[in-house]
């Protein structure tokens, strides 16, 4: 049988059969043609009309069949939005783990147009095109392919899908990626909402959740109470695993989170805990950390300890050019800025005092300027 479709040079044989009143003939002759759709689509095209009749017949039984091959027929065609329609009355007939680019092709129109219905929160969404999709996410499923089953339900804002993807595969590797790969790239805010809060929920299943995690939903959905208990939990055990934990969240927060939100958690963290009688314990570390306190220092002490900068070319700059000319005076002045940035070493500008006071008009600027990026931070 296969030989004698390889060798047929015209579908011409095979549409004739569609006018016969045998069913079985009409069978067979779109059996073949399904066949060779890909070879003769644009003679089988003449005939579309024919195909189009045996599938709106309620009386065929083969009208799933006959829907497949209308809807190669319009792929070949480029009638997208009609080869989806037709691929959704062929029902299970239209394979979605065939590879051809037929099928590539109309599953992703099916995805692109249940996004928009899902998108314009329309009721109306035809059953059909939802069970192509979700046929779709079972064959995902299946294989393992749970970044494609995340991707499409963020899209097609099926949370229920999301959830279920988390929780079938390495839920840990796959919360991660939602966070930091995903969570982003959502347009809509309440979306991005609900899928923080979705992430809340499956990291609070575990028995040990990853609280660094968790508090990096919480500070996306402005739970700053939430995220106090959690430190003040951390902290109150007295495990040093855990309070290293809190460290690092506390790090993390000063970080990511806006200065809104840190000063929330402050706030709620001092009123939960001793945070601030003024001892030095883990809880005023914590309150000092999110204050920003410590980064501060930190940086401070990075960029103080790093400072490489050699005093005799800006001094021997400062001698050579002539201070009167603007251009000159902004160029070391900036120079030194630069090399000084954020370690509030300004003993250049205070040992060459009296060629400070020789700046003019925008000079002046720049000179008070180049104060603020040495001192950056600490005012």
């Amino acid at each position: 049988m296969a030989a004698q479709v390889e060798a047929l040079t015209s579908a011409t044989g095979l549409i004739s059969l569609l006018d016969e009143n045998e069913r079985e003939l009409q069978f067979y002759g779109l059996t073949q043609l399904n066949a060779v759709t890909d070879r003769f689509w644009a003679e089988i095209s003449d005939a579309i009309s024919r195909i189009e009749i045996l599938y709106e017949d309620e009386t065929f039984p083969h009208r799933q069949l006959a829907a497949l091959v209308a809807s190669k027929i319009y792929f070949h065609l480029g009638e997208f939005d009609d080869a989806l329609g037709f691929a959704m009355g062929a029902g299970e007939l239209f394979d979605l783990t065939d590879t051809s680019s037929y099928v590539q092709t109309v599953v992703n129109h099916a995805i692109d147009t249940y996004i928009a219905r899902r998108a314009s929160e329309a009721s109306d969404i035809d059953p059909r095109l939802e069970a192509v999709v979700e046929r779709m996410f079972a064959r995902c499923f299946k294989s393992k392919d749970y970044a494609q089953v995340i991707g499409i339900a963020i899209e097609t804002r099926r949370l229920d899908v999301l959830e279920q993807a988390l929780v079938s595969g390495d839920t840990q590797s796959l919360l991660s990626y939602v966070q930091h790969e995903c969570v982003d790239l959502i347009r809509s805010i309440s979306v991005q909402e609900q899928v923080q809060e979705l992430l809340f929920k499956v990291h609070m299943q575990f028995d040990t959740p990853d609280y660094e995690a968790v508090c990096l939903c919480l500070s996306k959905l402005n739970h700053p109470k939430k995220t106090a208990e959690i430190l003040e939990m951390l902290v109150k055990d007295q495990n040093e695993d855990k309070i290293l934990s809190a460290y690092q969240i506390a790090f993390d927060l000063d970080a990511n989170a806006t200065q809104e939100f840190t000063k929330a958690v402050v706030a709620e963290f001092e009123a939960a805990s001793a945070a601030g009688d003024g001892a030095s314990t883990p809880a005023t570390q914590i309150a000092s950390i999110l204050r920003g306190d410590e980064t501060l220092k930190l940086h401070l002490e990075f960029l103080f300890r790093n400072n490489k900068t050699d005093m005799n070319i800006l001094n021997r700059t400062c001698k050579l050019l002539d201070s009167r000319q603007s251009l000159a005076h902004n160029a070391t002045t900036f120079s030194n800025a630069f090399m000084h940035a954020g370690t509030t070493v300004d003993t250049f500008l205070r040992n060459n005092l009296e060629w400070l006071a020789r700046a003019s008009s925008w000079s002046k600027f720049s000179a008070t300027a180049a104060l603020g990026v040495i001192h950056r931070g600490q005012v």
